[in-house]
């Protein structure tokens, strides 16, 4: 049986989210913060050399075709019975990213383009698969997702794919023809915390320069690397070179911890220098630079073409924290996300106050639409906590409510914020800290910032609290916040030098606090959740919220109940998966977990990979993606 990682030293830090030990702990250099989506390593791995992908015989297959992503139908939030008064009855259909831009012939032009480009990959496909060997009538059935470009698949950020027919039959191995159903490995940086990212034909994800695969870069830097789908070709990398300002802004080794967004041919990123990028997924393949921005010092077939580029420091006034992290969102012609802005080295002041917090930049130019910096300025947190507590690596998440498309910015100070998309007017906020809270340096106070991106679903927010792991385990709040309201929709109010119950609060259920009793952990004052930098699955009425210290807990949408709590034995910085009635966890000791979904617990088998895995898995046009720290593997699961 494994020691719980609680019984040991701890580590690791978040790329983002905090900061590293003293040296005399670790003599290896450790990260700071984290991307909310899996965070920073406990250790330096050994270098691994570039090598050609490993390709296995499965590995020459053409996938099928992608089947347009089904969306179920948005309803507004129903409340418990705690909270006697319910949103008003009105049901917008849930849209894909393409639908989601206002204006109806743009979007109606993006849905036949959309059909277009997968009836062309379909007559694109009959060839070979007339021509292959005659797949079994098990390996058919059921659907495939398609592509997945985004963090959490689409701007909702649920991390629920709709693959069904899947086989979790695999061995993992860093060699593919050592392992089984493995078509392909490749070789990523030694620190690896982005997601990969599949679209057109090419698998994206964020890392270090630990693979070199750029002969004239050498030494740290934050790196894109782009691969083919099919066979696992690298195609090209970008690469961007280490801020002098050192660990305060970017923190050694962490690469690039944003994931990517595409759309129509175009990649969205947020560098380790806090530059959000516009790149042309071809690179130089096609033997054009594309975009006005000219000034690439790599220019080979290899490299990355910069379309534009928005650098948040110069430009803005951005001061991030140990590094930007935030993983961009696509609504119509903007890029909306968190600029990552946050205290200084001492954690005393934050140097740029009056720097935005929450952006939203027009893709096609990389000018700024609008912005905000209420965390800083304006902070609807309670004083003396009424400003950025340490860095801010949330992404964004955006949803349809009352017929308009809100973007949730979950902020600095432990406060989400609600905008709308097109004018930025701030129409919401939601404390998701007790007001008796409070913030103390290394993590030893009650009060959180978050980390983990907001879910929206059924026009409601499920969000949680976190901190930098290095600051170890803590009492931890987990909410579903209904999204109709307006105004300040936090359970608790002023009330003079006290708080009262907010008439107009927005919470619908809140899991997690103290268990004073033992009635929920069986142990009294016990912790019923804890900080987590995991975002959340929500599928068939059930909510799977992980936390840092390595319990996943399944959670009844509706109410708020607890179902039942799993228990790791390891840290958990990714978030999960739910796939084909399976969910889905990878954690901190290179295993992933896979539990049959439901409100009964049932573990169905724990998959080993070479090393941690801080990202969630991906699955697109049948196949899975993991990356751990190191590698990159495509499975075959259709």
């Amino acid at each position: 049986m494994k020691t719980h990682w609680l019984a040991l030293p701890l580590l690791a830090a978040i790329v983002v989210s905090g900061c590293a030990p003293p040296a005399a702990q670790n003599d290896m250099v450790e990260p700071e913060g984290g991307s909310g989506v899996g965070g920073g390593a406990p250790f330096e791995p050994d270098q691994e050399p570039l090598a050609e992908p490993e390709l296995t015989e499965d590995s020459s297959e053409e996938a099928a075709a992608p089947a347009v992503d089904e969306k179920p139908d948005m309803q507004e939030p129903a409340t418990t019975e705690e909270k006697p008064e319910a949103p008003k009855e009105e049901a917008p259909a849930k849209e894909d990213t393409a639908a989601a831009t206002p204006k109806a012939e743009e979007a109606a032009a993006t849905k036949v383009a959309i059909a277009k480009e997968e009836a062309a990959k379909e007559a694109a496909a009959e060839p070979k698969a007339a021509a292959a060997k005659p797949a079994p009538k098990e390996a058919a059935a059921g659907k495939s997702s398609g592509d997945w470009s985004m963090w959490g698949g689409d701007p909702s950020r649920n991390m629920v794919n709709s693959t069904t027919g899947i086989s979790l039959d695999f061995e993992a191995a860093e060699d593919a023809k050592d392992g089984k159903n493995i078509l392909w490995t490749a070789t990523l940086g030694s620190q690896t915390y982005g997601n990969p990212i599949v679209a057109g034909g090419k698998v994206f994800v964020g890392t270090n320069n630990g693979g070199e695969y750029r002969e004239n870069h050498k030494g740290d830097r934050g790196c894109v690397l782009c691969f083919n789908e099919e066979d696992g070709k690298f195609l090209w990398q970008l690469t961007r070179e280490k801020l002098p300002q050192g660990r305060v802004n970017d923190w050694p080794e962490q690469g690039i911890c944003s994931t990517p967004c595409i759309e129509d041919g175009r990649l969205y990123v947020a560098t380790n220098r806090c530059e959000l990028m516009c790149i042309d997924v071809e690179g130089f393949h096609d033997g054009e630079n594309n975009g006005p921005y000219k000034d690439e010092a790599d220019t080979e077939e290899l490299d990355a073409d910069i379309v534009w580029s928005l650098d948040m420091i110069e430009e803005l006034g951005v001061f991030p924290h140990n590094l930007a992290t935030s993983s961009p969102v696509i609504h119509g012609d903007l890029i909306l996300l968190v600029t990552s802005n946050g205290v200084d080295e001492a954690h005393l002041e934050v140097p740029s106050p009056r720097a935005p917090c929450f952006i939203a930049v027009n893709k096609k130019t990389g000018e700024v639409v609008w912005e905000d910096n209420s965390p800083a300025l304006d902070s609807k947190a309670p004083a003396p906590f009424n400003n950025i507590l340490h860095g801010q690596w949330g992404s964004p998440a955006i949803g349809e409510v009352n017929g308009k498309a809100q973007v949730f910015m979950p902020g600095g100070d432990g406060v989400l914020y609600s905008y709308d998309v097109e004018s930025g007017e701030l129409i919401w906020w939601f404390d998701l800290n007790p007001k008796d809270s409070a913030w103390e340096l290394g993590g030893r106070g009650t009060r959180n910032a978050i980390i983990s991106t907001p879910v929206f679903k059924d026009g409601s927010i499920v969000l949680a609290v976190g901190q930098d792991p290095e600051h170890g385990e803590g009492v931890g709040h987990l909410f579903r916040i209904d999204a109709t309201k307006k105004g300040d929709v936090s359970p608790m109010i002023a009330d003079g030098e006290s708080y009262k119950e907010n008439p107009n609060s927005g919470q619908i259920w809140h899991y997690g606090g103290v268990d004073e009793d033992g009635s929920v952990t069986g142990e009294e004052n016990g912790l019923i959740f804890r900080r987590t930098i995991s975002t959340v699955a929500i599928s068939d009425g059930l909510v799977y919220a992980p936390d840092l210290s390595g319990f996943l807990h399944c959670i009844d949408f509706k109410t708020g109940k607890q179902k039942w709590v799993f228990d790791t034995f390891a840290a958990v910085w990714g978030s999960p998966m739910v796939i084909d009635g399976h969910v889905l966890l990878g954690d901190e000791d290179g295993e992933m977990i896979i539990l049959k979904a439901g409100d009964k617990l049932e573990e169905v088998a724990t998959k080993t990979f070479n090393s941690s895995i801080y990202s969630t898995p991906t699955i697109a046009n049948g196949r899975m993606y993991v990356s751990d720290r190191s590698r990159l593997y495509a499975i075959k699961i259709k």
